[in-house]
């Protein structure tokens, strides 16, 4: 008679055990899921601040290449260049663009700002370029 009492206690003790491996399992792959979000987004963002600076790097190099070797100080002008947005890649995820550049002719300094894009993520880099000049010994 006592074997009876005990019969149903195994089956109690093997579902809560079960129960609780599979609110284990449910917790952890949660917490996996939300990590694998974030190291996306964040994968996404690094890209996007590395490809504004890219176009920061091809801003400079592009302002160098067409700055004219010898002019008059008072005629300074910004080169007149196409600054359209850049696509990096055939489905347009990957894109920078130029933006807002300004000459302070005081200063003979090129402001401008370089927005990079990767997939849905925006990153604006600001920056500078100074324009040194050596006056002429005549």
């Amino acid at each position: 008679m006592n074997n009876r009492k005990e019969d149903g206690v195994a089956l109690v003790f093997t579902l809560m055990i079960v129960t609780l491996v599979l609110l284990f399992i449910l917790v952890i792959s949660n917490q996996i899921l939300n990590t694998n979000k974030q190291i996306t987004k964040m994968e996404k963002q690094i890209i996007s601040e590395q490809i504004a600076q890219m176009g920061v790097d091809f801003y400079r190099a592009a302002i160098k290449k067409n700055l004219p070797k010898e002019f008059n100080k008072d005629e300074l002008k910004l080169p007149n260049m196409q600054l359209d947005e850049v696509v990096l890649d055939n489905e347009n995820n990957f894109a920078f663009l130029i933006k807002n550049p300004t000459l302070d002719e005081t200063e003979m300094v090129i402001r401008f700002t370089s927005v990079g894009k990767a997939y849905d993520e925006v990153s604006e880099i600001e920056s500078s370029i100074i324009i040194n000049i050596v006056e002429s010994g005549e």
